[in-house]
This record gives structure tokens, sequence and C-alpha cells, in this order.
């Protein structure tokens, strides 16, 4: 059963077209769900502001993509469809090659960026669609971009896209050549997902002690309760007296319009949201998710060669893994016939002698059993591993008469 991965980031997409591709999500598994029965197994869909990918454990790989295509065709926005004709396909070991350097930020605008993994963990964690052999992709990939962090210095030499675009306040006009001073800056943070939460954490880094944050889903006073934030009832009001406003809700719950800026002292907006908290034609600096990618310092070449290499490894070991699994059936069918003869031998042993000595018999035979089947269990993966089960099978079934179901 392939692996198949399709979807379009930044370098296809715009911000715009991908915050209303991801809003499709939940239309595109239902559809899935329903028309794919037979077709598709499992689907995790990551939807973020840099990109849209649908992950599928397909029956085969042109039904599979057959359906997909379909579900995309019929759940996009029409402005979107013809980002179809754009869309990246990975198939099997290209599929999970592709997750696992996504997870690690390999793939992100920022190399490296972290925000990634969290995403990666939520898109998992809400799908209700997932297969043994999906979760395994996803939690080897999580596991990998972890240890990439611990392992590397990938996250010592890049930054979030949160942290990058703060940095960029330093390039407005009213700022020194060294940047504002946080000590004495106000900000507003729009959004109380993860990205708030970041952007919270790099401002009191650096200093800042005046954050405002605003939910337009009423989320405000929960997140203050776990961050050294002040809630407010009103983005007006707050933003009358701050000098930088960061947007990260991705939601568009509330738009910022130049009628809300009006008679404020916002002197530019770090937007995280792709645009979609924000309306047009606004009367100050915009520092937008194009504008990071720009200014994203490049990250050090032997972390990222270091981390291509771990991810080279890990897939590897998922494939091993993978293709060992495929001499399951010859295992269990094989067992199976064994174990058919030994419960048969129990069974008269019982019948035959007295219990203790019924349980000693049981006992010697099941070790027995052991001993015997480990060999060929082993050489059944290893030769599944080298595609040649089909070998393993017919003498299977020469030898004793088994016959290993698909």
């Amino acid at each position: 059963m392939p692996l198949l991965s399709v979807g379009v980031s930044h370098r296809e997409a715009t911000p715009e077209q991908l915050a209303a591709i991801g809003d499709t999500t939940r239309n595109l598994t239902h559809y899935l769900k329903v028309q794919g029965e037979g077709l598709v197994d499992a689907v995790v869909v990551l939807a973020t502001c840099n990109r849209f990918e649908v992950y599928l454990d397909a029956d085969t790989f042109h039904g599979g993509m057959g359906i997909l295509m379909e579900a995309l065709t019929e759940t996009l926005p029409q402005s979107c469809r013809d980002l179809t004709q754009a869309m990246y396909t990975h198939v099997g070991p290209g599929a999970a090659t592709h997750l696992y350097r996504v997870t690690a930020g390999l793939e992100s605008m920022v190399v490296g960026e972290t925000e990634i993994i969290g995403q990666v963990r939520v898109a998992l964690a809400g799908s209700d669609q997932v297969s043994p052999k999906l979760r395994r992709a996803f939690q080897g990939a999580l596991t990998t971009a972890k240890a990439i962090i611990t392992n590397t210095e990938l996250g010592a030499v890049t930054r979030s896209l949160a942290s990058v675009g703060l940095d960029l306040t330093a390039l407005t006009p009213s700022d020194s050549s060294t940047g504002p001073r946080w000590d004495q800056t106000s900000v507003v943070v729009l959004g109380t997902g993860q990205y708030a939460g970041t952007v919270v954490a790099d401002l009191v880094r650096r200093g800042c002690t005046s954050i405002q944050v605003y939910s337009a889903s009423g989320n405000a006073r929960a997140f203050a309760e776990t961050h050294p934030v002040e809630p407010i009832d009103d983005l007006q009001t707050g933003l009358a007296c701050a000098d930088l406003l960061v947007t990260a809700s991705g939601n568009g719950g509330a738009k910022v319009t130049a009628g809300i800026l009006r008679g404020s002292h916002i002197r530019a907006i770090v937007d995280l949201s792709g645009g979609v908290d924000l309306s047009e034609d606004l009367p100050v600096r915009v520092i937008g998710l194009t504008e990071i990618g720009d200014y994203a310092p490049p990250a050090c070449k032997e972390a990222v060669e270091q981390a291509e290499q771990m991810v080279t490894d890990s897939v590897a070991e998922l494939l091993n893994y993978e293709l060992g699994r495929g001499a399951a059936p010859a295992i269990t069918a094989m067992r199976g016939y064994v174990s058919q003869i030994i419960d048969a031998e129990v069974a008269r042993a019982r019948n035959a002698y007295p219990p203790d000595i019924a349980l000693a018999i049981e006992k010697s035979l099941h070790r027995v059993t052991g001993a015997m089947l480990h060999h060929p269990s082993v050489a059944a993966v290893e030769l599944a591993r080298i595609g040649r089960m089909d070998e393993y099978n017919q003498a299977l079934e020469t030898l004793f008469g088994i016959l290993v179901e698909a």
C-alpha cells in the first residue's frame, strides 16, 4: 500500500491562496472518507500559512491519486482550483523523505524553523483516519526533527518566522540601526495560537514588558493566564497606545483595517497570518511572510548537511522496517500452521497424563516451537526487505501446503 503526498507550499502559492485552501481541510477529509472508501485507508492534512499538503495511505497509487484529485477539484475554492496543476507529488520513499524534510524545517521559508514540528504534531492528532503505517511515518518524522534540534546546530543558526519578523522592525525608518528599544516598546499580538505563543516568548526574551493580546474568539483571557500578557477586549482601543502589531491568528476572525489603525501609534505590522488578518491599503509598513523569507539568514551549511543526513538515515530505517513487515502474512500463516499441530498435541497430553506432567509437556512444546520458528521468521523478514517474499511463500506452499494470503 503506497504512501502518497500531494501539496503546494509558499513556493507555488500565495499566502492568500494557502489560507483559502487551508479552510477546506474538513470538507476534503470528509470527501475522502466517504468517497474514498476502499481506495484510501488513511489521510492526514498539513495546512499552515506556508503549505498545504495531503498525506495518504492508499491501496494503490492510481486509485489513491484519482480520488484525491477528485476530492481537491470538488472541495477547493473556485479561485484556487488551478493550483492542482502546480501541486507536487511524492510516492513511497519520496513521500516519506518529503515528510521528514518538512518536519525538520528543511523545506520551510526560514530553514530550520521549529514551529512546523508542532504543526505536524497537530495535523496527526487532528486526523480521525490514521493507519498504523501513516502514524509510524509521522511519528518517525517528529522523532527525527527533535533529534536534529538536539544533535545539530541548525536550531542555533536559524530563527523562527516570528523572530525574523521582529528583527525586521529594526529596518523601519523610525528605528535606529540597532533596532527598537524593546523595553520601551508596546506590542499588541493578534491571536492566541501557537504562533502567538512563539511571538510572546520572543518578545519577553528581547526585554519587552508591555504586551497585549487580542482574540476575536474570546480566548485572550485564558491565554493571559499562562503568558505574561494583558488581555484586551477591544482591538482598536489596544492599538491606540501601541507601537507594534503582530498578527498571528490566521483565521481572519478580526480584520485589521485602516479605520482600526486611525489614531494609533502603530509604526509597523509583522504579519504572520499570510494576509488573512489584514485588509488592503493599510497606512503603515507591513512586514509579511514574503519579506521575512527574503531577509531570513542563510543556515549554516554544515548544520544543514548534518540534518539532511539524519533525515536520509531515518527514512532508510523506516523503509527497512516497512519492507520487513511484508513478511508478516507469511510468518502469521507459518506460526498458525505450527500452532494447530502443537495445540492438538497439548490436548492429547492433557487427556493422557496428570495435570503437572501435561503442563510440563505443554511448556516444552512451546519452547521447541519458539526455537524452531525463530530462524524461518528472521529469514522471512530479510527476504521481504530484498523483494523475495514470493520465493518464500512458494516454499511454504511446496513443503507444508501453507497458502499465504496477501
